[in-house]
């Protein structure tokens, strides 16, 4: 019994040995050498879907987003529900400017979990960014639904009462920020100037 489970275990660290040593210099922050090693597990298996999503997160921390984006769309062929993956192309998309494309990646990750708070905060930060205020406000009422001190969705409510010319509900709004925030009023008071 011993010996087959060791035998089991052995099998597996050789098959896996080079995803296993990409999260050991990935654990130690040494990103150069795990995206290696995820090289190397990618070509050993070419459907390991765990070494394509280090190697992305890995770029997009870096914010070297054109090899995140080839990445992650390797991967996506592969395993088209990848819901971390949906949800960082999106925001690769997002953060080249691609917003079309980003909409339709966290629009899919959103199929897959809807209540993923980033692709729901993102897609508003994204009709808020491109004038679409009615839809962002619709998608910041869906982020406060799953999280009612969502810090980032109660202040953009304000920014885009403030540009709607609705300043009492924007004073309103961030008054409910920093009381669910407990922020400074710095800030607060710098954005109604």
């Amino acid at each position: 019994m011993v010996s087959s489970i060791i035998a089991v275990s052995s099998l597996y660290i050789f098959k896996n040995r080079y995803t296993l040593k990409g999260v050991f210099f990935q654990t130690l922050s040494l990103e150069d050498k795990a995206i290696e090693e995820f090289a190397k597990a990618i070509e050993s298996n070419p459907e390991d879907a765990y070494a394509y999503y280090q190697s992305g997160l890995i770029y997009k921390e870096r914010r070297a987003f054109d090899k995140a984006e080839d990445v992650y769309e390797k991967l996506l062929k592969i395993f088209p529900e990848h819901p971390d993956a949906n949800y960082d192309l999106g925001y690769v998309y997002r953060e080249k400017k691609l917003y079309d494309k980003a909409i339709t990646q966290y629009k899919k990750a959103l199929e897959i979990n809807p209540e993923n708070i980033y692709a729901n905060y993102d897609l508003g930060y994204i009709y808020k960014e491109t004038g679409q205020y009615e839809d962002a406000l619709s998608q910041y009422e869906k982020v406060l639904k799953i999280d009612s001190a969502y810090p980032y969705a109660l202040w953009d409510i304000g920014l885009i009462y403030k540009e709607l010319g609705m300043k009492d509900k924007a004073k309103e709004q961030f008054k409910l920020y920093h009381k669910m925030t407990d922020c400074s009023l710095v800030r607060f008071w710098n954005c109604l100037k």
